[in-house]
């Protein structure tokens, strides 16, 4: 596994609030992929929202967290907001 395929795998994962406002946005464009780590099949993912009060993480940080469980290596991810 490397990083392009992580940052495949994580590519299409919208912001919810952007799908809602009609522009889709993925986390990447959004700039809440602060970066990852991996070692030994594990991957943990720091994320940032955009906004302090945001309610809607749980909409991405679980899609993102299955999205990286798919990839061929992983054993276990982390997802950190």
């Amino acid at each position: 596994i490397d990083d392009a395929m992580i940052r495949a795998a994580l590519g299409g994962i919208h912001d919810p609030c952007s799908i809602a406002a009609g522009r889709p946005t993925n986390l990447f464009d959004m700039g809440m992929v602060l970066g990852w780590t991996l070692a030994d099949g594990h991957v943990e993912l720091r994320l940032a929202v955009t906004f302090a009060g945001c309610t809607m993480a749980p909409h991405f940080t679980e899609p993102a967290r299955t999205a990286l469980l798919a990839l061929p290596g992983i054993r276990s991810a982390e997802v950190v907001v």
